[in-house]
């Protein structure tokens, strides 16, 4: 007890000691006084410009492998699967169990329709995870495919049963590199990716990704297409449109602003499906509808229905033949989709959509398509958005397919039908 008494009377005396003088204070006051040095990426002449460091390791992360330690090989996708029939347990990984392409000399080779590749970056705090968004999406549990995609017993979308790669030549064209410290040199090489592709007559289909990726792609599909000559079609329960998010130049709402500020897209061929969000002032609704935008809201989607919304947005890109595709998973309801950093409990449900996606796809010509903000660390175990995300590219799959083998847009199979 008397030691308990001595113990405690030490630790008040200590406290006060405390107290009254600050461990550090008179090193603070001794210590000299200097001029304080900036932050290395600040220029103290121009205060409002980083200052981009350049070493030898700046483009170390996308400097091509050296190729002539690969085996020789006449050029043309490789089907790196073992089996005929397997199994989506077995086999090595690549997007619906497709064959690979290396180069553009590939693609040329293969005749290839669409080159999916993965553009892993996450520009935002929400969406950090969503770099790891194309290799979950490669390894995703589901239904479909049984060895070969071409396989009859593969994939066969549900209302038309059509297997996609019966008739179009698609492959894995591997990932963008990333460089996690620089989002501008990132996308810097996911358009130079995407041109690559489109030049040879493909279709790029990005595998984001944050919502900062069509900042790359869509500039890549202008390089192939030109200014002006390709529709932006956008789908999100987000208006994704602003600048200023604490200063960022490529963020998620920044791909159509500058690109209509910087003539690559005209404002009249840009429409935005399923917003639902109340993160937007009315003065960039105005700022829309002033280029000669379209935006449809949740609430204008729901009071007239979905095929009467499609029908005006059909009439909206009646000049236009050539689309891009920019397709936020978030645009569907977070019941359907929890694996995004931004859901919203009010949004799209995915049998009210997929067929009107299809239906666009087999009517207007794609040249472009990206799917972005899934997040696999918002997801569950079920991986439920990673099984939608690939259901939305299988959608759009089965619509390229379709219009390259001139099936009727409205097509539905007379057994999934029934009478009329």
């Amino acid at each position: 007890m008397i030691r308990t008494l001595f113990v405690a009377t030490a630790l008040i005396g200590l406290a006060t000691v405390g107290a009254e003088a600050q461990v550090n204070k008179a090193w603070v006051d001794e210590a000299p006084k200097e001029e304080r040095a900036p932050m290395p990426h600040i220029d103290p002449e121009q205060p409002d410009r980083m200052v981009i460091r350049q070493d030898k390791a700046t483009n170390i992360w996308r400097e091509l492998r050296d190729s002539a330690r690969n085996p020789e090989r006449t050029p043309g996708p490789i089907d790196i699967q073992r089996y005929q029939v397997q199994l989506e347990s077995v086999g090595i990984k690549t997007f619906f169990h497709l064959p690979v392409a290396l180069n553009q000399e590939d693609l040329v080779a293969g005749k290839v329709d669409v080159a999916i590749f993965g553009a892993p970056t996450g520009a935002l705090p929400h969406s950090a995870g969503a770099m790891w968004a194309p290799a979950e999406v490669r390894h995703t549990r589901d239904w479909g495919g049984y060895g070969d995609p071409k396989f009859p017993l593969s994939w066969l979308e549900y209302e038309t049963l059509i297997n996609p790669f019966g008739s179009l030549n698609v492959v894995d064209y591997g990932d963008a590199g990333t460089n996690p410290y620089n989002q501008s040199h990132t996308l810097e090489e996911i358009r130079r990716m995407t041109r690559e592709i489109a030049e040879t007559g493909a279709i790029p289909f990005a595998v984001g990704g944050d919502h900062s990726v069509p900042n790359g792609t869509y500039r890549g599909i202008v390089d192939v297409y030109g200014r002006k000559n390709v529709g932006f079609l956008h789908f999100d329960v987000h208006l994704d449109r602003g600048t200023g998010k604490f200063g960022a130049f490529y963020h998620s709402g920044s791909y159509m602003n500058m690109a209509v500020e910087e003539g690559l897209l005209d404002g009249k061929e840009v429409v935005q499906f399923g917003m639902g969000a109340p993160a937007f002032g009315e003065d960039l609704y105005d700022e829309i509808l002033e280029e000669g935008g379209h935006v449809y809201h949740l609430h204008e989607i729901l009071r007239d229905g979905v095929d009467a919304t499609f029908d005006k947005i059909y009439e909206n890109f009646k000049d236009v033949e050539l689309i891009y595709v920019s397709f936020d998973v978030d645009v569907f309801d977070v019941a359907y989709a929890p694996g995004t950093g931004s859901s919203e409990p009010t949004a799209m449900i995915p049998r009210e959509l997929f067929p009107q996606l299809r239906e666009f796809a087999a009517t207007k010509t794609i040249v472009g398509f990206d799917i972005v903000e899934f997040n696999p660390y918002y997801d569950n175990k079920g991986q439920q958005t990673a099984r939608l995300v690939r259901r939305i590219m299988f959608q759009f799959l089965t619509g390229i397919a379709m219009k390259k083998d001139g099936v009727d847009p409205k097509y539905i199979h007379p057994r999934v039908s029934g009478k009329p």
